[in-house]
């Protein structure tokens, strides 16, 4: 009966570790859409976008580019995803690379850390644009 129980228990733990890996997984799908800055995220408190902000996106295509705007500028190019790195590469036209961390993707939600000095310690959060 112990043992029964053991098993039952190591199925269970098997079964949601399966399950909560499923659900982080990252593919074009998911980001392929027009996202629209939120909020900023640092330690844990949020951070209201600036005026200068106020139209950001990132738009991420099925053809593997991206337009983004940030603070006005905007930037074209062409983006890959590294599912095991959990990051998106983005490469503008002017061949400079930016990476920035998936920290998660829903349907309505991206939550980004890019890879800038600046920026390490900082959640950008993005909502879908309707």
């Amino acid at each position: 009966m112990n043992n029964t129980i053991k098993t039952l228990v190591f199925a269970c733990l098997i079964f949601i570790v399966n399950l909560s890996g499923a659900a982080q997984t990252i593919n074009k799908n998911a980001l392929t859409n027009m996202w629209k800055l939120d909020t900023y995220m640092i330690n844990g408190k949020n951070y209201t976008p600036s005026k200068k902000e106020k139209n950001d996106f990132i738009c991420f295509n099925d053809d593997m580019t991206f337009v983004l705007k940030s603070e006005g500028k905007e930037e074209k190019g062409t983006y890959m995803i590294n599912t095991n790195g959990a990051y998106i590469e983005m490469i503008d036209n002017n061949n400079e690379k930016l990476k920035a961390y998936i920290i998660l993707t829903t349907k309505e939600k991206l939550v980004l850390v890019f890879n800038i000095k600046e920026l390490r310690e900082v959640e950008v959060h993005y909502k879908i644009s309707k």
